[in-house]
């Protein structure tokens, strides 16, 4: 099978002054194309499950992609145009669930679709704070011939990293679509109100193959925007699917994500660690929702709106284990210091 081509979904940024105006929506067909090809590709492989079969992840061989960066860079095997980011490869999450329990699709367009910056930081612990770096204005509520909802915005995200490697910032072009379908066209859709008071054009309600797609492209500035602080600043590029199948019973959850950390980390390792972390970001999400968004559940299997309390087993009520619960003032903070070697990773 002949390997994917790609021009948008690279680690290659576009000057902010490229980035298309409000008005100029030309290129995103030409991005929901090749994230479904993408998604949908035969060519991925090692798939591996996490959390009891709830993710489902998998990775694109390097010789399976070629890059030809629309915003410059050398044509080949590497996403960010240099020699530097060869083996750098996509890795894909998947995941199917149940409406009853997760919620369905208005659930999920709520909490994934519409202000999906703002909310971010409900469920991404180590996100510390979202600036608008600009080209947002009028960005939202957009009516497309191909695409019926689109959202773009620039962001500089800045992330907390744990104690003895360095924090990370990274700037993202955030796009929120959705292709027409039969059941999600123009003719269906209903007008809105942003909470800022936009005008916003909402997918039709009924059930059918409703989806959409949020996309997270490298961008830059010049100068580069400074951070109060130090940080590293990483690329990433992901395009994330939520689609209603099975007549609306269940969410097709899926998300295909390409970065590099910067700094001095070898990309061996970091490689080496993307499915892990990918899967690591479903439970929180689901969590987030079912409290933020509840589903209306109809059956038994549906999550209550007001959860149960968990039963305290003596397990969770001794943390300590088998030396039981530590005594007040027993221990003292200096016991458990040791010397750390600080690395600029």
């Amino acid at each position: 099978m002949a390997p994917l081509n790609l021009r948008h979904l690279t680690l290659v940024p576009t000057p902010l002054a490229d980035v298309p105006d409000p008005g100029d929506h030309s290129l995103v067909p030409e991005i929901l194309e090749e994230a479904n090809k993408l998604l949908e590709s035969d060519l991925w492989t090692d798939n591996k499950t996490h959390y009891g079969g709830l993710v489902e992840t998998a990775v694109l061989p390097v010789d399976s992609v070629t890059y030809q960066p629309r915003a410059g860079g050398e044509p080949g095997s590497s996403p960010t145009g240099e020699a530097s980011g060869q083996g750098i490869a996509w890795h894909r999450r998947f995941s199917r669930l149940k409406a009853a329990e997760y919620g369905g699709y208005d659930q999920w367009w709520a909490a994934l679709g519409e202000q999906h910056v703002e909310q971010e930081k409900e469920y991404v612990s180590n996100l510390k704070e979202t600036i608008d770096v600009g080209k947002s204005a009028g960005k939202k509520g957009l009516e497309f011939t191909v695409v019926v909802l689109a959202n773009a915005d620039c962001w500089l995200k800045l992330y907390k990293l744990p104690f003895g490697a360095t924090d990370r910032s990274f700037m993202c072009r955030v796009i929120v679509c959705s292709p027409s379908s039969s059941s999600s066209s123009k003719s269906s859709s209903s007008k809105g109100t942003s909470s800022s008071g936009t005008p916003r054009t909402y997918l039709s309600s009924k059930p059918g193959s409703r989806e959409f797609i949020v996309f997270s492209l490298p961008f830059t500035t010049d100068p580069a925007p400074s951070e109060e602080k130090k940080y590293v600043r990483g690329t990433t590029a992901t395009c994330e699917r939520i689609r209603e199948v099975e007549g609306g019973k269940e969410i097709e959850w899926v998300c295909a994500s390409l970065s590099t950390p910067g700094g001095s980390i070898p990309v061996k390792l970091s490689e080496s660690k993307m499915a892990a972390s990918l899967a690591d970001g479903v439970p929180p999400v689901l969590d987030w929702i079912r409290r933020a968004h509840p589903p209306h559940a109809t059956s038994s299997a549906g999550t209550p709106k007001t959860p149960t309390a968990p039963k305290v087993t003596r397990d969770l009520a001794n943390p300590g284990g088998g030396m039981g619960r530590m005594p007040a003032h027993k221990f003292t903070l200096e016991m458990f210091q040791r010397p750390v070697q600080l690395r600029d990773y």
